[in-house]
Protein backbone atom coordinates (compact mmCIF):
# COMPACT_ATOMS: atom_id res chain seq x y z
CA UNK A 1 0.00 0.00 0.00
CA UNK A 2 1.16 3.59 -0.92
CA UNK A 3 2.00 5.94 1.83
CA UNK A 4 -0.88 8.27 1.81
CA UNK A 5 1.56 10.85 3.37
CA UNK A 6 3.63 10.85 0.49
CA UNK A 7 0.54 11.49 -2.00
CA UNK A 8 -0.93 13.97 -0.13
CA UNK A 9 1.66 16.12 0.17
CA UNK A 10 2.88 15.91 -3.88
CA UNK A 11 -0.97 17.11 -4.60
CA UNK A 12 -1.74 20.28 -4.39
CA UNK A 13 -3.69 21.40 -1.21
CA UNK A 14 -7.18 23.27 -1.92
CA UNK A 15 -6.41 25.82 0.60
CA UNK A 16 -5.64 29.39 -0.24
CA UNK A 17 -2.50 30.60 0.42
CA UNK A 18 -1.85 33.13 3.30
CA UNK A 19 -2.48 36.43 1.77
CA UNK A 20 -0.44 38.97 3.02
CA UNK A 21 -2.09 42.62 3.85
CA UNK A 22 -1.54 45.08 0.81
CA UNK A 23 1.40 47.38 1.06
CA UNK A 24 0.23 51.15 1.83
CA UNK A 25 1.94 53.99 0.35
CA UNK A 26 3.59 56.02 2.95
CA UNK A 27 1.82 59.34 3.26
CA UNK A 28 3.43 62.26 2.01
CA UNK A 29 4.51 65.05 4.54
CA UNK A 30 2.10 67.66 5.46
CA UNK A 31 3.08 71.39 3.94
CA UNK A 32 4.20 73.40 6.80
CA UNK A 33 2.29 76.16 8.43
CA UNK A 34 3.97 78.88 6.49
CA UNK A 35 4.37 77.26 3.15
CA UNK A 36 0.30 77.10 3.53
CA UNK A 37 0.03 80.57 4.40
CA UNK A 38 1.81 81.52 1.60
CA UNK A 39 -0.10 79.80 -0.64
CA UNK A 40 -3.46 81.26 0.23
CA UNK A 41 -1.44 84.44 0.31
CA UNK A 42 -0.48 84.16 -3.66
CA UNK A 43 -4.05 83.41 -4.37
CA UNK A 44 -5.46 86.23 -2.62
CA UNK A 45 -2.93 88.83 -4.33
CA UNK A 46 -3.67 86.69 -7.32
CA UNK A 47 -7.79 87.22 -7.27
CA UNK A 48 -7.29 90.68 -6.26
CA UNK A 49 -5.38 91.60 -9.07
CA UNK A 50 -7.57 90.22 -11.23
CA UNK A 51 -10.56 92.26 -9.67
CA UNK A 52 -8.88 95.60 -9.73
CA UNK A 53 -7.62 94.66 -13.64
CA UNK A 54 -11.29 93.89 -14.25
CA UNK A 55 -12.84 96.77 -12.39
CA UNK A 56 -10.44 99.02 -14.37
CA UNK A 57 -11.01 97.43 -17.76
CA UNK A 58 -14.74 98.42 -17.42
CA UNK A 59 -14.30 102.07 -15.94
CA UNK A 60 -12.11 102.56 -19.26
CA UNK A 61 -15.02 101.31 -21.08
CA UNK A 62 -17.70 103.74 -19.39
CA UNK A 63 -16.11 106.62 -20.22
CA UNK A 64 -19.19 108.88 -21.34
CA UNK A 65 -16.63 111.78 -23.32
CA UNK A 66 -18.72 114.16 -23.13
CA UNK A 67 -17.01 117.50 -23.59
CA UNK A 68 -18.04 119.74 -20.18
CA UNK A 69 -18.47 122.72 -22.43
CA UNK A 70 -21.28 121.04 -24.70
CA UNK A 71 -23.49 120.64 -21.66
CA UNK A 72 -26.59 122.85 -21.57
CA UNK A 73 -28.15 123.21 -18.05
CA UNK A 74 -31.27 124.72 -17.65
CA UNK A 75 -32.50 127.92 -16.75
CA UNK A 76 -30.43 131.32 -16.78
CA UNK A 77 -27.29 132.41 -15.23
CA UNK A 78 -28.16 134.40 -11.81
CA UNK A 79 -25.92 135.85 -9.07
CA UNK A 80 -28.21 137.29 -6.81
CA UNK A 81 -30.63 134.85 -4.71
CA UNK A 82 -30.14 137.34 -2.10
CA UNK A 83 -33.50 138.51 -3.99
CA UNK A 84 -35.52 135.57 -3.01
CA UNK A 85 -33.52 133.53 0.13
CA UNK A 86 -32.42 134.90 3.37
CA UNK A 87 -28.68 134.11 4.53
CA UNK A 88 -29.03 130.38 5.69
CA UNK A 89 -30.83 129.97 2.50
CA UNK A 90 -28.06 131.16 0.08
CA UNK A 91 -25.53 129.04 2.10
CA UNK A 92 -27.48 125.98 1.47
CA UNK A 93 -28.39 126.56 -2.04
CA UNK A 94 -24.43 126.96 -2.71
CA UNK A 95 -23.45 123.68 -0.72
CA UNK A 96 -26.28 122.26 -3.71
CA UNK A 97 -29.95 122.29 -2.65
CA UNK A 98 -32.13 123.50 -4.85
CA UNK A 99 -35.05 125.72 -3.91
CA UNK A 100 -38.40 126.11 -5.61
CA UNK A 101 -40.14 129.21 -4.81
CA UNK A 102 -44.47 129.46 -4.70
CA UNK A 103 -46.61 131.80 -3.68
CA UNK A 104 -49.72 129.86 -3.25
CA UNK A 105 -50.90 129.55 0.36
CA UNK A 106 -49.99 125.84 -0.09
CA UNK A 107 -47.62 124.20 -1.77
CA UNK A 108 -48.89 122.87 -5.03
CA UNK A 109 -48.73 119.41 -5.27
CA UNK A 110 -47.05 118.69 -8.47
CA UNK A 111 -44.25 120.61 -6.16
CA UNK A 112 -44.35 118.66 -3.22
CA UNK A 113 -44.57 115.30 -5.37
CA UNK A 114 -41.01 116.55 -7.23
CA UNK A 115 -39.63 117.45 -3.93
CA UNK A 116 -40.36 113.33 -2.44
CA UNK A 117 -39.60 112.17 -6.10
CA UNK A 118 -35.82 113.76 -6.15
CA UNK A 119 -35.11 113.76 -2.67
CA UNK A 120 -37.52 112.43 -0.15
CA UNK A 121 -39.64 113.84 2.60
CA UNK A 122 -38.08 117.15 3.79
CA UNK A 123 -34.52 116.34 6.14
CA UNK A 124 -32.53 118.70 7.73
CA UNK A 125 -29.40 116.41 7.32
CA UNK A 126 -30.18 116.69 3.59
CA UNK A 127 -30.39 119.97 3.51
CA UNK A 128 -27.07 120.68 5.53
CA UNK A 129 -25.50 118.10 3.16
CA UNK A 130 -26.83 120.16 -0.08
CA UNK A 131 -28.81 117.12 -1.46
CA UNK A 132 -32.28 118.48 -0.64
CA UNK A 133 -34.76 120.06 -2.58
CA UNK A 134 -36.89 122.92 -0.71
CA UNK A 135 -40.33 124.03 -0.70
CA UNK A 136 -40.48 128.37 0.29
CA UNK A 137 -43.55 130.17 0.26
CA UNK A 138 -43.28 133.48 -0.88
CA UNK A 139 -46.30 135.93 -0.70
CA UNK A 140 -47.02 137.12 -3.61
CA UNK A 141 -45.12 135.33 -6.33
CA UNK A 142 -46.65 134.41 -9.33
CA UNK A 143 -45.93 131.39 -10.71
CA UNK A 144 -42.78 129.06 -9.78
CA UNK A 145 -39.28 130.32 -9.56
CA UNK A 146 -36.57 127.94 -9.14
CA UNK A 147 -33.05 128.49 -7.52
CA UNK A 148 -30.46 125.95 -8.07
CA UNK A 149 -26.28 126.57 -8.17
CA UNK A 150 -25.95 130.02 -10.09
CA UNK A 151 -29.14 129.35 -12.09
CA UNK A 152 -32.54 130.47 -12.03
CA UNK A 153 -36.33 129.32 -13.88
CA UNK A 154 -39.01 131.04 -13.69
CA UNK A 155 -41.89 128.99 -14.64
CA UNK A 156 -45.75 130.05 -14.96
CA UNK A 157 -47.03 127.13 -12.96
CA UNK A 158 -46.30 124.10 -10.85
CA UNK A 159 -47.00 121.36 -13.64
CA UNK A 160 -44.49 123.32 -15.78
CA UNK A 161 -42.21 120.30 -17.58
CA UNK A 162 -39.01 122.34 -17.35
CA UNK A 163 -39.12 122.07 -13.34
CA UNK A 164 -38.07 118.33 -13.38
CA UNK A 165 -34.78 118.73 -15.03
CA UNK A 166 -33.72 121.78 -13.30
CA UNK A 167 -33.82 120.31 -10.48
CA UNK A 168 -32.26 117.16 -11.33
CA UNK A 169 -29.85 118.42 -12.82
CA UNK A 170 -28.58 120.95 -10.49
CA UNK A 171 -29.25 119.49 -7.43
CA UNK A 172 -26.15 118.36 -5.43
CA UNK A 173 -24.39 121.49 -6.76
CA UNK A 174 -24.28 121.16 -10.44
CA UNK A 175 -22.41 124.26 -11.98
CA UNK A 176 -22.33 125.56 -14.99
Amino acid sequence: MPDDSAAASQTPSLEPAPVSAPQRKPRPPKPSLARRIGGWLVAFVVGLACVIGLMLFLNSRDQAHVDPSAVVLPGEPFTTPEQYLDATQVRLLRAGDVYLLYGDRRAPAELTALQRQLSGAPDPALEEAGQAVVLVRRAGLGGVVALGGERILRAPAANDPQLEPFASTLLGGAQP
